[in-house]
């Protein structure tokens, strides 16, 4: 029967039944036929109304409206608009069963009337009759919605009167509304603020399509403030729905284009510091702070909230290792904090993170549990350490309380455990061992290794914390990840591997060139410029390397010429951005090292025609979420280093 009726009214047979009545049945004329009309709309109207209304009192209001209307309705189609003009009392049951009946006929396909005309009567009709009934404010509301394209943008009058007719209906958020009423909505930012919350609660409070919402969320970022709000608003069936749509965002490709007002972002920063400043922990804390971190990463700001930095790091103080969910997303949260925040805040929020003694424990209890820790929040912790010590480092901050670190622990996981551990957190540990490398020694990082406890050798003394064996390991581990076809993994590989070669020669410099010519270093530059035969910038930022740390350009004469001439093959025009950023680099310093003559004028040549070229951008505040963690992608790309 409901499919029948649909059918029925996409083929515009309420249209057709009131043309008969308008033609056949007035002035009381063929009374029986009337009635046989009458109740056929009826059937139908309540057929198609029972699929959308659920409330029994409801149902029943509108139908005592259509019994009541529909016998002494015979007005042709073309009259319906002009019967809505009308504001007599009289006519008020006449006036919501058109309503009914155009709502059911446009939802079904039917527009037999223009939707400019539509949309204007409609308007004058809620401008002038107050105290609508939630079942005709719901009608009015979706034909608004599916005609507003029709006509102008509403000015503040139109948007107020709408305003005072939702307030006097609270009943009608109780249901799940459409899309597009609710995309109506939130299409003007008063009726957003007053209504986006409740209007979603509606639909979140029934089974509904994620998808469906985010799109919403990506047509209209306003929604995305009211799916928070409804997220942090206890533990009801809609909060746990909202949970689950912002998950689902954070997960998509979509939350990392997102690009909101700075209102927009003020707003949900707001949110989240009154959520923290009532000591709420819902289930929609952690996605608040998730989504926080994403919105927080794409604003750019010049500036940063330390109120919010400082109620996230008490939220952290108060937690246990084992409230796994929360804690991750507080570690993401003060990550991207750290991360994009700006260069002359960086002092402040580094100092007030390391008063927090008891965040310097959380780190070393997830650190100590890495078995059991689960990977994205063990990749977050390392992630979170790395920012901390070199924020630490630069700015001599104080430490009130230093974390304990096995390094050899992580050196074997890359050396011996790839296979079996997550790709992320082989990414991680390899930028927090290039962390560690580059700070040489720190105060906020305590180095425990059983292999420690003996006395060390000349060697391994020099070498500490990672001692000569460890340092071998790590060269061979970073070497074989730097044969991989992942682009990030090797630029992580190959950042630590400068790192290792840095620390070397500050340490042992010997033991630092023993290792750059070794045949394998060789071979590893080989197979990193004849992949895909394009120059990557990890091959050229190898060479760069390879070439200092040996200090002459003699023994890489062969390894230049292969990078001249494939740039003068492919054309200079033709490289990526990174390319040419890392090749621009790589010919300043071979330059500075007296290459042959000949040499020296084709890359004199090279950098000439880079001269001309712009500088590629910066993406160093761009950040990435991979498996739940967020991660700073100049973490793990090709970056320059003092060579």
């Amino acid at each position: 029967m409901t499919s029948f009726s649909r059918k029925l009214a996409a083929s515009g047979f309420i249209r057709l039944t009131l043309e008969s009545k308008a033609q056949l049945c007035s002035g009381n004329r063929n009374s029986s036929l009337n009635q046989i009309c009458c109740d056929f709309l009826l059937k139908l109207s309540m057929s198609l109304i029972s699929q959308e209304h659920t409330c029994t009192s409801e149902l029943q209001d509108v139908e005592r409206v259509l019994q009541e209307s529909l016998p002494s309705l015979s007005c042709c189609a073309s009259d319906w608009l002009s019967v809505l003009s009308d504001f007599p009392q009289s006519l008020r049951n006449t006036q919501h069963c058109l309503i009914y009946l155009l709502h059911q006929s446009v939802l079904h396909g039917d527009r037999f009337l223009s939707d400019s005309a539509v949309f204007s009567a409609l308007l004058r009709f809620v401008s002038c009759v107050q105290d609508l009934p939630a079942s005709v404010l719901s009608s009015v509301l979706y034909l608004l919605s599916v005609t507003q394209h029709a006509g102008p943008r509403l000015d503040t009058v139109c948007v107020s009167v709408l305003s005072r007719a939702l307030s006097s209906c609270p009943l009608l958020f109780s249901r799940s509304l459409p899309l597009s009423v609710l995309s109506f909505i939130f299409l003007y930012p008063e009726l957003s603020e007053r209504f986006g919350a409740p209007a979603l609660t509606g639909r979140l409070s029934e089974e509904t399509q994620e998808q469906e919402l985010l799109e919403l969320i990506n047509t209209h970022p306003a929604a995305l403030l009211a799916t928070l709000a409804v997220a942090c608003d206890g533990e009801s069936a809609a909060s746990r729905s909202a949970v689950a749509v912002l998950q689902c965002f954070l997960r998509s490709s979509d939350s990392l284009s997102f690009s909101g007002t700075s209102d927009l972002c003020d707003q949900i920063r707001s949110v989240l510091l009154g959520v923290l400043q009532r000591h709420t922990h819902t289930d929609g804390l952690s996605v608040l702070l998730d989504v926080s971190s994403v919105i927080h990463s794409s604003a750019q700001r010049e500036h940063t909230d330390s109120r919010l930095l400082y109620h996230v790091s008490n939220l952290a103080g108060k937690l246990d290792s084992s409230d796994s969910d929360l804690l991750l997303s507080i570690f993401n949260f003060l990550y991207c904090f750290l991360s994009v925040c700006p260069s002359h805040a960086t002092d402040r929020a580094v100092s007030l993170l390391l008063g927090n003694v008891r965040l310097m424990e959380l780190l070393e209890e997830v650190l100590s549990a890495s078995s059991s820790s689960s990977s994205s929040l063990l990749c977050s912790c390392l992630l979170l350490l790395s920012s901390l010590t070199l924020l630490q480092h630069k700015h001599s901050a104080q430490v009130h309380r230093s974390v304990s670190v096995d390094l050899h622990q992580i050196i074997r996981r890359l050396a011996f455990s790839k296979r079996h551990t997550d790709t992320l957190l082989i990414k991680c540990s390899v930028r927090f061992m290039q962390v560690c490398l580059d700070v040489d020694t720190s105060a906020l990082l305590c180095v425990c290794d059983a292999a420690l406890q003996r006395p060390l050798t000349s060697t391994d003394g020099a070498l500490h914390p990672i001692g000569h064996s460890g340092a071998m390991s790590l060269m061979t581990a970073l070497s074989a990840l730097m044969l991989m076809t992942q682009d990030l993994m090797v630029s992580a590989a190959l950042n630590c591997l400068g790192s290792l070669m840095g620390f070397l020669r500050r340490r042992s410099p010997d033991t630092a060139q023993h290792m750059v010519c070794q045949p394998w270093m060789r071979f590893l530059l080989f197979s990193l410029l004849s992949c895909d035969q394009r120059l990557r910038p990890a091959a050229l930022q190898l060479l760069t390397q390879l070439v200092c740390f040996s200090g002459s350009v003699s023994h890489w004469t062969t390894e230049l010429e292969s990078v001249c001439e494939e740039t003068e093959k492919q054309g200079a025009t033709n490289l990526t951005d990174d390319s040419t950023h890392t090749l621009r680099r790589m010919l300043t310093q071979c330059c500075a090292l007296s290459p042959p003559d000949d040499l020296r004028m084709r890359m004199e040549a090279i950098q000439e025609s880079l001269r001309h070229l712009p500088p590629s951008e910066s993406s160093s505040r761009h950040m990435l979420r991979v498996g739940g963690v967020s991660v700073c992608l100049s973490d793990f790309t090709v970056s320059p280093q003092d060579l």
